[in-house]
């Protein structure tokens, strides 16, 4: 199921929420739309264009613990 967010502060707190699936429906300019890639790219999301908008798909993985 994918989420729709309506801001950049949307889409953040989804994704840091847990929610896998983030469609970013809503105008971003270039320079936050590559900063908000590198960011969330860099932790395994991958960036695909929907029907209308982008949509950023993030797999959840178990990361072990730091012993």
């Amino acid at each position: 199921m994918v989420i729709k967010a309506k801001s950049l502060k949307d889409a953040e707190e989804m994704l840091h929420s847990g929610i896998s699936k983030v469609e970013l429906a809503y105008d971003m300019g270039s320079d936050d739309f590559f900063r908000f890639a590198s960011h969330w790219c860099d932790r395994g999301a991958r960036i695909s264009k929907g029907h209308h908008h982008f949509v950023v798909s993030l797999k959840s993985f178990a990361i072990p613990p730091n012993d």
